[in-house]
């Protein structure tokens, strides 16, 4: 299901927490797929650009931060 070690929240989970201040979206997937649809308040950081632009997406280094790469449906 996921990596070992990496905590999961449930679907359930982040529609409640949708528009919490606290909790960072990011969409992993291809900014093309981001554009076409994508969960509210998602940031899009691609794969390829996590090592490079995390910094810049995600200045909050106290916020949750809820990943997915899978589409938001």
């Amino acid at each position: 299901m996921g990596e070992p070690g990496v905590p999961q929240i449930s679907r359930e989970e982040l529609v409640a927490r949708l528009f919490d201040p606290k909790l960072t979206i990011v969409n992993a997937l291809p900014r093309a797929a981001w554009g076409e649809a994508r969960i509210p308040r998602s940031l899009s950081l691609p794969v390829a650009e996590i090592a490079t632009h995390a910094v810049l997406v995600l200045p909050d280094k106290d916020a949750d931060v809820v990943v997915y790469c899978a589409s938001p449906t």
